[in-house]
């Protein structure tokens, strides 16, 4: 469990203070920019700080969501840890105050994707025009494909390339001799092609230790889920992999394959040849409750961005210790040895957690994944700054 969880009243207080800041604030830039308040018309102020001044100053200012960074209150709330957070018992989603919402849903609407704050938004198209979220029991009779879009809540939005970056920057910071880790934009496919290049210029540099690839990708473009791979590759032999490894997400018990596994093994017959099929191992892991419509949105598993990374993560760790073992280990014992590396999503005794620990797990990472966005505009603020100073 989170320690030291926000009361309910906590949170209300503390959204009660933000609205107060954010109110002062919007009043503050009123006064020194009436030229831009083109949504007020005949509103008294009190009412158009409530309901469209917001929208006015995204719409007028440059950076709007770094400029509200600014203010040391309206930061320290956007940028609070989960601690500080109330949690909903059954949805899993914050309790945001009105206003919060509202920004993260109008940076949603800007062009650039630095702005869109991880999980904290609802798609454009469930959101009113200034920005608060269109409430379900209003979409049409016939919006079953609305419906189920898991855009609806905090623990069931899908990642944007924020959440990749953030994953990305902390797996790559991991070096090692014969470890090479292909965290990138794009799809299997790519990175195997990216293998064999890598490994040939490798060999023409006179390169001839193994070489042992990680791979973190979605795994086509027909079946964008995202998945991890370890090939192992013999510099003076680029066109065929010593050994092959995938690691999926889907709960599930081995040595049964996921529904996708021919899309792992297409991409990989795309780059090595039909081949390549009989020596390509399965090291899944159960982690991922299988997405199923007509259930509750708030209960659909969108988290194989965190479980691939915990696992590539890992594999890496593994690779650093003793690269022969990924060469020559058992499929059991590499996959036991991955679960000692994965605090996140097992126990100490190797057990997988709970269902709904594991769902809290994920909770948790998506807010702070939210938090390193912010700090990283404060960041960027700052830097522009000092920059105009």
């Amino acid at each position: 469990m989170i320690e030291n969880a926000c009361t309910k009243d906590a949170a209300i207080a503390a959204n009660c203070n933000f609205e107060h800041e954010i109110y002062n604030f919007l009043q503050a830039w009123v006064d020194n920019s009436e030229e831009k308040t083109l949504l007020r018309f005949e509103q008294p102020l009190d009412a158009y700080l409530a309901n469209d001044a917001l929208r006015d100053f995204f719409l007028n200012t440059q950076f709007p969501l770094q400029q509200l960074l600014k203010n040391q209150a309206i930061a320290a709330h956007l940028g609070r840890c989960v601690q500080s957070v109330y949690f909903d018992s059954v949805s899993g989603d914050p309790l945001l105050s009105a206003t919060e919402e509202r920004i993260y849903n109008l940076a949603r609407r800007m062009d650039v994707e630095q702005m869109h704050v991880p999980f904290r938004f609802m798609h454009p198209n469930k959101q009113t025009e200034a920005g608060n979220a269109v409430d379900i029991s209003t979409y049409p009779t016939d919006s079953e494909e609305i419906r189920y879009n898991s855009s609806n809540h905090f623990t069931s939005r899908s990642a944007n390339n924020n959440v990749f970056d953030e994953l990305s920057k902390r797996c790559k910071a991991k070096i090692a001799p014969q470890l090479n880790i292909l965290f990138e934009y794009g799809y299997l496919e790519e990175r195997l092609r990216d293998v064999k290049d890598i490994t040939a210029r490798l060999h023409a540099e006179g390169e001839t230790q193994l070489q042992y690839f990680v791979i973190y990708s979605r795994h086509s473009p027909q079946e964008g889920h995202f998945g991890v791979s370890v090939v192992v590759m013999d510099p003076a032999y680029a066109d065929y992999p010593v050994r092959v490894l995938v690691c999926d997400t889907l709960l599930k018990e081995l040595p049964q394959h996921p529904r996708w596994w021919p899309h792992f093994v297409a991409e990989f017959s795309n780059v090595f040849g039909d081949a390549i099929a009989e020596i390509i191992e399965d090291l899944s892991h159960p982690l991922q409750k299988v997405n199923i419509k007509g259930d509750n949105p708030y209960r659909h598993d969108w988290d194989c961005p965190y479980y691939a990374a915990s696992m590539a993560e890992a594999l890496a760790d593994l690779i650093t210790a003793s690269p022969d073992f990924l060469r020559n280990g058992s499929l059991i014992a590499i996959h036991t040895a991955m679960k000692a590396l994965m605090p996140d999503y097992y126990h100490a005794d190797l057990e997988l957690k709970s269902r709904a620990s594991i769902q809290e797990v994920n909770r948790l990472k998506r807010w702070q994944s939210g938090m390193l966005m912010i700090k990283e505009l404060l960041k960027g603020s700052d830097a522009k700054e000092s920059l105009n100073a």
